[in-house]
């Protein structure tokens, strides 16, 4: 039986591991970063600059602080609880989902995507505690963006776990929990 070893050479010297390089891409990255500035600064100032509509909504400033710091943490608390939802570990190379199946259970069982919900209350609360118009555009568009990319990550649940994800789907709504009658 033959052995090779990786960390001595033919003369029994060790060798020093080269460090491998990999080589992450960072298009993905810099189109997640392109996107954000679009929806979030880029159209919603355009639309206000186009319309003409006034930077700043004074009407709600002294107690959409408050609310506003209220919405803020409870879309923090929300998106934590979906991520612990999940089952989700951490690892140098990427997350590793520690349970198997459809998760329904936590807030999974109030609504199908919470992170979605808490960025959505988080960028809400934003608005109101900073009340400047293009905040309050870009809440609809972020509206708008996770639907769509909830509506196709449906589709692929649907081929993963089909009749199970149908009977909960028909159960739980997409983000906004409602009480069950």
């Amino acid at each position: 039986m033959i052995v090779i070893r990786k960390d001595k050479d033919d003369t029994g010297k060790e060798v020093k591991k080269k460090k491998e390089v990999r080589k992450k891409s960072f298009i993905p990255f810099l189109f997640s970063v392109a996107i954000f500035l679009l929806l979030f600064l880029l159209v919603p100032i355009g639309l206000v600059l186009l319309l003409h509509l006034p930077w700043y909504l004074s009407l709600i400033y002294p107690v959409g602080i408050f609310i506003g710091a209220i919405l803020i943490i409870l879309g923090v608390i929300i998106i934590y609880y979906g991520i612990k939802g999940l089952r989700l570990r951490y690892s140098r190379d990427s997350y590793e989902k520690l349970g198997e199946g459809l998760v329904t259970t936590g807030i999974y069982a109030y609504t199908r995507n919470p992170m979605y919900f808490g960025a959505i209350i988080m960028i809400l609360g934003w608005f109101l505690v900073f009340p400047f118009t293009f905040i309050f555009i870009s809440t609809f568009l972020f509206l708008v963006l996770f639907y769509i990319t909830a509506k196709s990550e449906e589709k692929q649940l649907i081929q993963t776990y089909g009749k199970t994800y149908l009977k909960y789907k028909s159960k739980v709504p997409l983000f906004i929990p409602y009480p069950k009658i």
